[in-house]
């Protein structure tokens, strides 16, 4: 289940940038039935340039609404008498048109650096020194002794320190989402005492020998499961040991005592499946919005409650809604970009 991120039905970067640059020149007052061809042209060349250009057209629309509604505004108060309350000068009208103007200009920008509900990764994503698209996995090996198995929409740095082997990754910082680490698997017998694997996340510095471990981040919260081995968390609230089939999640103020869990059922996703038991539907849902393109959206609080007992096959990650509406009898409305809205 590979993809490049431009191939997944996400727009990327890239191509956000692209339509940034399509409005702006149909939007100047200078774009010709040429260029209005051409960009229609361009829409049609794939689906995430239509998906690109609508989401920015749309935000577009809402800064030139606010813009309308303050001209009219201000027309009321042009026809307010000089000095009665509501007259405003002239310099304090155009000062206002002439920062919506700018922000009309520049929300394309913006949504290229703050994507909405997440359709298409920030720009600030592409920073990272590997990242993985929307339903893409990623084995990537570091070190003799250090192999990484991304998984969907995860970004890692990668960590050096002084120990670490010539050209080398000593570590990785975990800057979101889901990872499957092995460490110490080409260990050489002649290495007496190997330098452990670093692993950072949030505010919590792994460290492990000969482990294999997941770790899982949204936001500042992480969860790590130790599959095999021992892994040490060290974190400002002190310092905890995992061993197999231990889990322990922690914030940036709080840490969890660890618990005994399957951790088959937490790795399951390295199989290619989704395995949810008496999980609540809002829990399904954001984990199912990982592998997906587009976004589903609950709409109900008493629905997003419900409890799941299902597999998913990420092959089929398609057929997800529809088992969600089987199972819960959820009414479901579709629209464009694969957004799907569950009431």
């Amino acid at each position: 289940m590979s993809s490049q991120p431009d191939h997944d039905g996400v727009p990327s970067a890239a191509i956000a940038k692209q339509a940034q640059a399509w409005l702006v020149r149909l939007r100047s007052g200078r774009a010709t039935a040429d260029d209005a061809a051409a960009f229609r042209r361009w829409c049609a060349e794939r689906p995430e340039h239509a998906r690109a250009a609508s989401l920015m057209l749309e935000a577009w629309d809402g800064l030139e609404a606010a813009s309308a509604e303050l001209d009219a505004e201000d027309s009321a108060a042009d026809s307010t008498p000089h000095g009665q309350r509501g007259a405003r000068p002239a310099s304090w009208r155009a000062g206002r048109r002439a920062f919506m103007g700018a922000g009309v200009a520049a929300a394309a920008s913006w949504l290229a650096l703050r994507p909405p509900l997440q359709l298409w990764p920030a720009l600030g994503d592409l920073a990272a020194d590997y990242r993985t698209a929307t339903g893409e996995q990623r084995r990537v090996v570091l070190s003799d002794r250090l192999v990484v198995e991304m998984n969907t929409q995860t970004r890692i740095d990668i960590v050096r320190t002084d120990g670490g082997t010539q050209g080398g990754a000593h570590g990785i910082d975990l800057l979101a989402g889901e990872a499957e680490v092995v460490a110490g698997a080409g260990a050489g017998s002649d290495s007496a005492a190997p330098q452990p694997v670093v692993v950072r996340a949030a505010r919590g510095s792994l460290q492990a020998v000969s482990a294999r471990f997941n770790l899982k981040r949204s936001g500042d919260e992480v969860c790590v499961t130790c599959v095999a081995g021992e892994v040490t968390l060290q974190h400002p609230q002190g310092r905890f040991t995992l061993t197999a089939a231990q889990q322990i999640t922690y914030g940036n103020r709080v840490v969890q005592p660890p618990v005994n869990v399957d951790s088959s059922l937490v790795t399951a996703w390295r199989r290619g499946v989704l395995v949810f038991e008496n999980a609540p539907l809002s829990d399904v849902v954001s984990e199912i919005n990982r592998y997906r393109p587009g976004r589903i959206i609950l709409r109900n609080a008493e629905l997003a409650d419900a409890r799941v007992h299902a597999q998913v096959a990420l092959a089929k990650i398609g057929g997800a809604v529809d088992l969600i509406s089987k199972i819960t009898g959820a009414h479901v409305t579709r629209l464009p970009g694969d957004i799907v809205l569950l009431s």
